[in-house]
This record gives structure tokens, C-alpha cells and sequence, in this order.
């Protein structure tokens, strides 16, 4: 079987990161790179990787090669974008968050739905071996009923970023750094406790100059009955966490660098109450090929995508409330109720 011909939009770092991680895979081949205010040296990497440059999206768009389109661009972007790529028959795979809003979801996969696609959506953390074993345990049972999700995902990459930088930008990345890197936790607490019911939240500027964020925090109610809370920080050395609480024991799930570093996780396991504790050490793995070839695996009839659009959307849901909330200074905001008169 030869393999899906690309085209990725948006050759910004983490275009180039998604070109480089596909390299060597057989299943998917990069062919295009489309931007039309491309940066410096852009056209060189292309040319190392073989891969040839176009800077109108509509014109790739049209080309009966392109199998599918890889959405990489500032987010505000990504709804109109992938909208067009369905439309033009293509499968789609989008960088998080697919939309900005619930309804843009909807839109999105309901337009997949009616052309028979498959939609990709680049939350690879979920392929974290140390994620993937916590998802094990969770379905087996082994922590019991879920009562508590809790995380703290923080780095300080952006306080190298220019104050025009979209990724500061509400337009593009509102609440701060949720749709940076709270996006991913949330996809995983959905994966694990499923759609959220109410939710509060609030933001700050503790250290960049405003409108620029650097801190969210929200708190949220699963339709199940569990708990959530999440925090990120823009101003603070890398941390990651992510702890989930049953009433047959818990799961700490410690990150020693961000997914670019390749470094080690760490799991630790408390199960019955005196008992010892499981310590386990992950090494890291590929997660974003992974994630790429399990998309393409579905789109070839192969086992079905790990990211159900159900998921997708209350993923989104979750997003705009937190939005919402913090925008009203931490009101809680039922997420059934966005949109009602």
C-alpha cells in the first residue's frame, strides 16, 4: 500500500516538528509545505526533507496528489481551514484545539461524518506509554470508582516569545496556556472520567505585561460525579503532574521534561492503604508518529481511531467554558447551558 500523501499548513516550529517526526514513517509521507509567509530558512528545511513549497492553501487544496492536509497554523485558523479540506475531500488531521469553540467542533465533525473522513487531532500525549497504562488501569478498574483528577503542567518557553507572538494573543490561545498545554490534560481527563458538567476558572498576569496570561487554573464537575482541577503557569521552570484519585487507590503520573526533550516518566501506584507503593520508570517514546499512523491506520479501515468525536467535542466544550469563566472572573459556567437564551 503506498503511503498518504501530505500536505502540512503552517511552517512554523511546530510544522517543521511534525515534518521531522514523520521522516521515517511508511505509512505517511510529507510532500507539500504550505505558507504564505513562510520563515527564514523554511525553504531550505523543505528541501532537506524532499518536500516541496506552496504558498496558497486553496491552490494545494485542488491537487488530486494531496491525500490529506495536517492543520498547523495560529488556532483561530483551524476551523475555516480544516472546514475547507473536508469540503475539498481531504482527510484531515488538525492541531489542537480544533476549534475555537464547542459549535466549531460540532460543525467540524459533523461535516467529517457526512464525507465518510476521519479526523485526526494532534493530542499525542495520550500515546505516552506511562498515559497509555493509566487508561489501562483506569478500564480494568483497578483505582475503583474515580473521585479526583488533578494536574499541573507548566514550563517557561514563552517568556522567550516576542509580545506580538500569537501564541500570547487571545484571538488565538485565550486563558493562557490552556490551549498550549491544558488542552492536552483535558483530553485526558475526559479519556479517563469523561464529558464535564460545570466548570470555574480564572486567569492572571503574574509576571508577563498584560493582556499577555500566565497562569489558569480551573476547577471543574464530570457528568459522573468526579472532580477536576488543573493548573499551568507560562512563568515557571518545567513541571509536569498529573494525579488520579479512586477509592481503590491512586495514580501519580510525574513528567521530567516537555514532549520535545525525549526525557523519562514517572508513575507511581497506591493501591490498598499500607500496601507499597509501585514505582515505574517510562522511557520516552515517539508519540507523534504514533499518533499520526494510528490516524492513517483508520483511514485505511484499520482499527478505529483512539479519538471519538464525541471526545472531540467535550473536549471543546471544556475549553470555551474555561474561557468563559475566567473572561467573568470565575463564574461557574454549566457547559449544557452555552448557548441558551
Amino acid at each position: 500500500m503506498s503511503p498518504m500523501k501530505l500536505a502540512i499548513v503552517g511552517l512554523g516550529w511546530w510544522g517543521k516538528q511534525i515534518i521531522a517526526a514523520l521522516a521515517p514513517s511508511t505509512r505517511l509521507t510529507v510532500v507539500c509545505g504550505v505558507d504564505p509567509a513562510a520563515p527564514g530558512g523554511t525553504a531550505e528545511f523543505l528541501a532537506a526533507h524532499g518536500i516541496r513549497l506552496e504558498p496558497e492553501f486553496d491552490r494545494m487544496l485542488r491537487d488530486p496528489v494531496i491525500d490529506g492536509v495536517v492543520i498547523a497554523t495560529p488556532h483561530a485558523l483551524h476551523e475555516e481551514q480544516v472546514l475547507a479540506a473536508i469540503a475539498a475531500g481531504k482527510q484531515v488531521f488538525c492541531e489542537k484545539p480544533v476549534a475555537m469553540s464547542a459549535e466549531g467542533a460540532r460543525r467540524i465533525a459533523g461535516a467529517c461524518a457526512a464525507k465518510g473522513l476521519v479526523l485526526g487531532v494532534g493530542h499525542e500525549r495520550r500515546y505516552e506509554p506511562a498515559f497509555r497504562a493509566l487508561v489501562a488501569m483506569v478500564e480494568a478498574g483497578k483505582l475503583g470508582r474515580l473521585l479526583h483528577l488533578d494536574a499541573n503542567v507548566s514550563h517557561d518557553l514563552f517568556r522567550k516569545l516576542d509580545a506580538a507572538n500569537w501564541r500570547l494573543k487571545a484571538q488565538d490561545a485565550p486563558a493562557a496556556m490552556m490551549t498550549a498545554v491544558g488542552i492536552h490534560v483535558t483530553d485526558l481527563f475526559v479519556r479517563l472520567a469523561g464529558p464535564v458538567n460545570e466548570v470555574q476558572a480564572e486567569t492572571a498576569s503574574l509576571v508577563f505585561a498584560p493582556p499577555a496570561e500566565d497562569f489558569v487554573s480551573a476547577r471543574f464537575s464530570f457528568i459522573n460525579g468526579a472532580r477536576g482541577s488543573l493548573t499551568c503557569l507560562s512563568a515557571t521552570p518545567f513541571y509536569g503532574r498529573v494525579t488520579v484519585y479512586g477509592d481503590a487507590g491512586w495514580v501519580e503520573i510525574v513528567s521530567e521534561g516537555n514532549v520535545d526533550q525525549g526525557k523519562p516518566t514517572i508513575m507511581t501506584v497506591a493501591t490498598a492503604t499500607g500496601e507499597p507503593r509501585l514505582v515505574r520508570q517510562f522511557a520516552a517514546t515517539d508519540t507523534v508518529i504514533e499518533n499520526f499512523e494510528a490516524w492513517a491506520a483508520a483511514v485505511d479501515g484499520g482499527a478505529a481511531y483512539d479519538f471519538t468525536a464525541a471526545q472531540i467535542l467535550a473536549n471543546s466544550e471544556l475549553l470555551e467554558a474555561i474561557v468563559r469563566s475566567a473572561a467573568r472572573s470565575g463564574e461557574r459556567i454549566v457547559i449544557g447551558a452555552i448557548g441558551a437564551p
